[in-house]
């Protein structure tokens, strides 16, 4: 696991981040990196949400590349109804 030091911590910072720490039963360490994640977590979220719509992206061009047809979709609806009759 990597180590992240903090430089120039005002001192009402490090003492919130004790007294928070101690009010959740954590070392001072883990409440940090609790807040970091809880803070940083919206952004993962975004990340993943991203990679699965580029991947879902990329397997809709993929299927459309299959069926080898420029035909825009709504002529195949189109057309599939009118067969249907």
């Amino acid at each position: 696991m990597t180590e992240l030091h903090v430089r120039n911590l005002p001192p009402e910072v490090h003492d919130l981040l004790r007294q928070r720490a101690s009010a959740e039963g954590r070392s001072m360490s883990a409440q940090a990196v609790a807040l970091l994640r809880k803070a940083l977590q919206p952004a993962v979220d975004r990340t993943v949400q991203q990679r699965i719509a580029a991947e879902r992206l990329q397997e809709i061009r993929h299927r459309n590349r299959l069926t080898g047809s420029d035909t825009p979709s709504e002529a195949l609806v189109r057309q599939d109804r009118d067969t249907a009759r």
